[in-house]
C-alpha cells in the first residue's frame, strides 16, 4: 500500500503522444522493459479513441513485435461496458495496461467510478505497470485538463479542468506540449494553486514515475517542469474571467532523456554520470 503522502500510486509511465511506433520504437521499448519480465501479458484501453478498435490493433501489431505473450483489447465505449464484471476482470493477469489517446473526457465519462477502473487500480496496487499516452496520460492526475486553447492560455478561465482518475496527487501532465505550444496553461494551473507542479510532455517523451516522488524523463523529445512554489505575485484573483494573467517568480526546468525531477523537493536531477562527475 502506497503511504499516504506519496506523489504517485504505483508503477506510473506517462508518454506525451505520438511516440514512434514503426522505427525505433524507443518510448514503447523502455515501456516494456519497466515490466520487468520476459513474458508478459498486455491489457490494452481504447475508450480514448474515436476509432477503438482500429487503435487496438494498431498497438496490439506492436506489443506483438515487442514479445508479449498475450494482449487483451478492451474496446470500452459505453459505461455498461465499463460495468462489466467480465471485461474488468480480464485484466486480473495483466502485467501492463496501455491507455490509448484521444480524448481524455471520453476517459473520465465513460471509466470514471467503473468496475474497469477499479480493475485497474487493484492491478497498481498489486505492482503491475500502467503506462498511458497523450488523452491515456492526461487522466493519471488528480486534476486534469480536457480543454483550453493553447493560445488562450495565460487569460483567467480559458483552460479546463476536471477530475482525473487520481494516480497522481497535486501533478497536472498536459501532453503534445512543445507541438501545440501549451505552456500558457500550465502557467494558469499553477498560478490558480502553487501546490501543483505542472508537467508537459513532449511528443516521442515520457515520464517514468518513480518511488519517493521522482521521475526519469525518456524519449527524444523534451519534458518542462512548470514550478509555482516560488510565486511572488499574481493578479488572478483580482481580473475577471478572461483577463490577461500576470504572474511573477514561475520556475520552469527543460529536461530531456535521463534527466529528471525529484517533486518532494522540487529539485532538477541530472543524469546519474553527470551527478558522478560534478562531485
Amino acid at each position: 500500500m502506497m503511504a499516504a503522502n506519496s506523489f504517485f500510486r504505483g508503477r506510473l509511465i506517462a508518454i506525451g503522444g505520438n511516440e514512434d511506433k514503426a522505427n525505433d520504437l524507443v518510448v514503447l521499448k523502455r515501456v516494456i522493459r519497466e515490466v520487468g519480465k520476459p513474458v508478459y501479458k498486455v491489457g490494452i484501453i481504447t475508450t480514448a479513441s474515436e476509432e477503438p478498435r482500429q487503435r487496438g490493433k494498431d498497438y496490439e501489431k506492436i506489443f506483438k513485435t515487442l514479445g508479449a505473450s498475450e494482449i487483451k483489447i478492451l474496446a470500452i465505449e459505453t459505461r455498461v461496458q465499463a460495468n462489466s464484471k467480465a471485461l474488468a476482470k480480464t485484466l486480473e493477469d495483466v502485467d501492463l495496461i496501455f491507455l490509448t489517446g484521444g480524448d481524455q473526457l471520453r476517459l473520465t465519462t465513460i471509466m470514471g467510478g467503473s468496475k474497469t477502473l477499479a480493475a485497474i487500480q487493484n492491478r497498481l496496487e498489486s505492482g503491475a505497470l500502467v503506462a498511458g499516452t497523450s488523452a491515456g496520460a492526461a487522466v493519471f492526475s488528480d486534476t486534469m485538463i480536457y480543454e483550453g486553447e493553447s493560445e488562450q492560455g495565460l487569460f483567467k478561465g480559458r483552460v479546463f479542468t476536471t477530475a482525473g482518475f487520481g494516480f497522481v496527487k497535486n501533478i497536472i501532465f498536459d501532453t503534445h506540449f512543445m507541438a501545440r505550444g501549451r505552456i500558457g496553461r500550465l502557467i494558469q494551473i499553477v498560478t490558480t494553486n502553487p501546490t501543483c507542479i505542472g508537467v508537459g510532455i513532449g511528443e516521442d517523451s515520457g515520464v517514468i514515475l518513480k518511488g519517493d516522488g521522482m521521475i526519469e524523463v525518456i524519449g527524444t523529445g523534451q519534458v518542462i517542469i512548470v514550478d509555482g512554489n516560488d510565486i511572488a505575485h499574481s493578479n488572478i484573483m483580482d481580473i475577471k474571467p478572461g483577463g490577461p494573467i500576470a504572474v511573477e517568480n514561475v520556475r520552469i526546468h527543460s529536461l530531456v532523456n535521463g534527466y529528471g525531477y525529484h517533486f518532494k523537493n522540487r529539485r532538477f536531477l541530472t543524469p546519474l554520470s553527470k551527478q558522478i562527475k560534478g562531485q
